[in-house]
């Protein structure tokens, strides 16, 4: 999952967002919070420490299948100018072929940047 990440973003600097730029964090039970209250979560937290809005879009148990299927709609609803992507511990737990679970992250990275997402 690092080296997808890694590699989609090496060659290029990211734009420096607006005031209003709307930041989400797509992901599985990290992004959630699973186990901690809702201010607790690493949105909320990066929201506080950055002064700017960070959507929490978490679901415990997800799969990077179940992500890509779910990113479009949730991209379309809330239109934001950075994305982060926390998908990838629940296939390695399942035992999904690591070939897939780069196959989806790389397709992700795809459906974000057709949406205008650096």
């Amino acid at each position: 999952m690092a080296v997808v990440l890694a590699t989609a973003c090496s060659s290029n600097a990211l734009p420096k967002l607006a005031a209003n730029d709307v930041i989400l964090a797509f992901g599985d039970s990290l992004t959630y919070g699973t186990g901690a209250s809702e201010a607790e979560s690493y949105p909320a937290v990066l929201a506080g420490l950055i002064g700017r809005k960070v959507i929490r879009e978490g679901v415990p148990g997800e799969t990077t299948e179940e992500g890509l299927r779910r990113l479009p709609a949730v991209l379309d609803e809330h239109e934001p100018a950075l994305l982060l992507l926390c998908l990838g511990g629940n296939d390695l737990l399942r035992r999904i072929d690591e070939t897939a679970i780069a196959a989806n992250l790389r397709a992700m990275l795809v459906i974000a940047k057709q949406a205008g997402i650096p």
